[in-house]
């Protein structure tokens, strides 16, 4: 008799590697069959999942124009992420093997936006689903304040430059917002 070829739905997928997880008492790690080294699943043993076998990163951009005006640079998640569908957070994704947060920000910066950019790390902060895995938001500073693209990677459906009240305004990612007043903490302890 050959393998089981049954259909496993989403759920049933879900379901039986959160399982694993909760019984082993570790997280179980699920690579996709495409993408880089760092593309997968990770199950958590408290039943929580995230993408990145290794973690993940995204960039929190600011610029401060000549007479002193501070901005943002956010995107609007498309119809296709995993979590956070059409909300505001920040490009950014799982870290390839052997990666930095910041090399791992700025690279999925330059796939989801495709611009070039040249930074000064202000900070970091990481969120810790588990002892092994973070997400880590990179605060970084641009003296050019691009042009937002007009046409985006799937992952993203706009992008724009937001005041830190037009932040709050927004229809953000949950754990983006969460994590707003230890990102502005670290600008305002750099930049006073």
């Amino acid at each position: 008799m050959g393998p089981d070829r049954r259909k496993v739905s989403a759920m049933e997928w879900h379901q039986e590697f959160s399982a694993q997880a909760v019984n082993k008492g570790e997280p179980v790690l699920v690579p996709v069959p495409w993408g880089a080294s760092g593309d997968g699943f990770v199950f958590f043993p408290n039943g929580e999942r995230r993408w990145g076998l290794n973690g993940a990163s995204g960039v929190f951009i600011r610029h401060v124009d000549p007479e002193g005006f501070e901005t943002f640079f956010l995107a609007q998640r498309g119809d296709n992420v995993e979590g956070g569908r059409n909300q505001w957070a920040l490009p950014g994704g799982a870290l390839e093997a052997g990666e930095t947060p910041v090399q791992g920000a700025l690279r999925e910066f330059r796939e989801e936006i495709e611009v070039d950019i040249d930074v000064d790390v202000l900070g970091h902060h990481a969120e810790h689903v588990h002892e092994t895995w973070a997400y880590t938001t990179v605060v970084v500073q641009v003296g050019d304040r691009f042009a937002v693209p007009e046409n985006l990677q799937w992952e993203n459906k706009a992008a724009g430059w937001f005041t830190r009240q037009e932040i709050l305004e927004l229809e953000t990612y949950e754990a983006f917002s969460e994590a707003l007043v230890h990102l502005f903490a670290i600008i305002d302890t750099r930049t006073k």
